[in-house]
């Protein structure tokens, strides 16, 4: 086990603690203005500046009635959980803060999911998965996903969902080839897998009696109860759009949040995508785990003052060349798989070339292949380039390096499972060592379906042992009563964005992560400030999470002064692996 592997990030329990302490001993003094038993939120009582604040915002009592799951998110992870579970009879309720459920992570990935390709076999998927991973995988998760992997699909998104994925001339579902996988076994939905796998998959929630659904809802914090064998989680404290806070409770909980993309300059992920999940887990007392390995994605569309749009791997798949902007390929100079290699490598040769040839990108053309197969194939890329002034069936198209996917996360096993009892984690919010130092592509909706259904198999016994407990929420409180500022919310989040670019993008130092740190810790500073001061927003329930998280990432990367899959310093020791023995040739610390 290499050096981050162990080190795990928990909330200052300190806080945390004192907090409790202060309400056990002074309960009843507060009690008439609480009018409700339980926790304080330790922001409530820690830190004299808000002592004058006389309101609070409480939530006082649960919406409804508990449910036996909750599960917060409604990508693909989450969907699969809540159905799984709810068609074993469980009442689910599943919480979204955008309106619009479809505003999720999953609802974004073009290139498809990973199933199971002609004279193909869980072993030589598991080896390119660790391969893609720099063996620092955990083998029971591979294990896991490639044993469960196309059953799930099967079950939950052609049998369930009826996915209607891209059939090829004789009737059979389309593989195609990505990146440093060793032959085509990702089927597809057009360049636009991800939409049409949400739109299915939640349409299959609606259509369950078993699962309700409630969008615009942001959770705050997570519901945590004391008892005499440790904390649990219970549920989730929340607040609705029209500012009201609530409390959701439930038997089980299940984190599937999503990214953190968002907390870097250049993403190709939604706005939505700030780590909110992360930092949920982390203050309740579950463990993160690998948080310095994020993943940037090598081909973004680049035009200057907009937000990046991916351009599939499926595009280097089907032949796509990579060109520096003196018209020259440059692949080959830094790996034998060339524009196909794991797309660490693919990013920092990217870097690199923008570094050799003073410019601000690189250039991608595919347009040797026939321009019906390319319209009829990636129509949503084709139609946003076309509108921007390329055409990708003549063009080479400007693209970058960018944020992607997070490899770390709130730690999890097999089964889902984190240190804080009554909470689960699945999807791209969990760690469960599957992607080692950088992920494969297209494991990333397989990743959350398989635990998806995992956890909402086993939730029927869990929930069951539950029922005997009699445990209520600690309720939440918040001191803050100010309207807050909404220019120095999004001024902090874009000095967030930029550190975290520039400092702790894909090629770092101890220079630029020391200096990170710094610039983090002074923002922290600043967010925390707002988020106690002010009456409860999504902006500022986001901006907490956000610098909390980039935070967490700084430190864990300081702290790895190895070189390995996406986590590449400079300054670090590189740990080179061959691909015919599947071991690294140095293990790393």
């Amino acid at each position: 086990m290499h050096l981050s592997s162990a080190i795990v990030f928990r909330p200052l329990k300190g806080l945390y603690e004192l907090a409790s302490e202060l309400y056990r001993k002074f309960g009843e003094v507060l009690r008439p203005q609480l009018k409700t038993s339980g926790f304080i939120h330790y922001s409530a009582l820690m830190g004299n500046s808000h002592a004058h604040l006389e309101r609070a915002q409480l939530s006082t009592k649960p919406i409804n009635s508990k449910t036996d799951v909750l599960v917060i998110g409604c990508g693909v992870a989450g969907c699969s959980a809540a159905l799984k579970a709810a068609s074993q009879g469980l009442s689910v309720r599943m919480i979204a803060s955008a309106t619009d459920p479809l505003d999720c992570n999953s609802y974004w990935a073009q290139g498809g999911i990973i199933y199971k390709g002609k004279e193909d076999s869980r072993d030589l998927l598991a080896q390119d998965i660790k391969y893609a991973g720099s063996f620092k995988c955990d083998d029971s998760a591979v294990d896991h996903l490639t044993n469960c992997g196309p059953a799930s699909v099967d079950e939950l998104l052609i049998q369930t969902a009826k996915v209607p994925f891209d059939k090829d001339s004789d009737g059979n579902l389309s593989l195609c080839l990505e990146a440093s996988h060793n032959r085509p076994r990702i089927i597809h939905w057009k360049d636009h897998t991800g939409k049409a796998i949400t739109e299915h998959i939640q349409q299959a929630v609606h259509n369950s009696p078993n699962i309700e659904l409630v969008c615009g809802t942001t959770a705050v914090d997570l519901a945590i109860s004391q008892g005499p064998t440790g904390n649990c989680c219970v549920g989730v404290h929340a607040i609705k759009s029209n500012g009201e806070l609530v409390t959701f409770l439930a038997s089980a909980t299940v984190l599937a949040t999503g990214g953190l993309g968002d907390i870097y300059e250049n993403t190709s992920n939604p706005k939505s995508a700030r780590g909110d999940g992360f930092a949920l887990a982390m203050r309740a007392g579950a463990s993160l785990k690998d948080m310095e390995y994020v993943q940037f994605h090598p081909t973004t569309l680049f035009i200057p003052g907009e937000r990046r749009f991916l351009l599939t791997e499926a595009l280097r798949g089907q032949g796509a060349r990579l060109f520096n902007t003196n018209g020259e390929r440059f692949a080959h100079k830094y790996h034998e798989l060339e524009e196909l290699a794991p797309r660490d490598v693919v990013s920092r040769m990217i870097v690199e070339e923008m570094k050799i040839t003073c410019s601000d990108h690189v250039l991608l053309d595919i347009s040797h292949l026939p321009a019906k197969f390319l319209v009829e194939r990636f129509p949503s890329i084709y139609k946003y380039c076309l509108e921007r002034g390329f055409d990708l069936t003549k063009d080479r198209i400007p693209v970058v390096p960018a944020a992607h996917y997070f490899c770390g996360g709130v730690q999890a096993d097999v089964d889902g499972k984190t240190n804080l009892p009554g909470l689960f984690a699945a999807g791209e919010v969990s760690c469960t060592g599957l992607h080692g130092a950088n992920r494969l592509a297209s494991t990333s909706l397989l990743e959350g379906l398989v635990w998806g259904r995992t956890i909402g198999t086993n939730l029927v016994n869990f929930v069951a042992s539950r029922q005997e407990e009699n445990r209520t929420a600690e309720p939440f409180l918040h001191y803050g009563n100010q309207v807050p500022d909404k220019n120095e919310v999004s001024t902090l989040l874009d000095k967030l964005r930029k550190t975290m670019w520039e400092n702790v993008g894909v090629v770092r130092s101890k220079e630029t992560l020391t200096r990170a740190l710094k610039d983090i810790m002074a923002l922290k500073c600043r967010a925390d400030d707002v988020y106690h001061r002010s009456r409860l927003t999504p902006e500022t329930v986001n901006l907490r999470n956000a610098v909390s998280v980039g935070a967490v990432i700084v430190q864990a990367a300081l702290r790895n002064k190895a070189s390995v899959g996406c986590h590449f310093r400079t300054d670090g020791v590189v740990f080179p692996y061959k691909y015919e023995t599947n071991k690294l040739e140095s293990d790393a610390p």
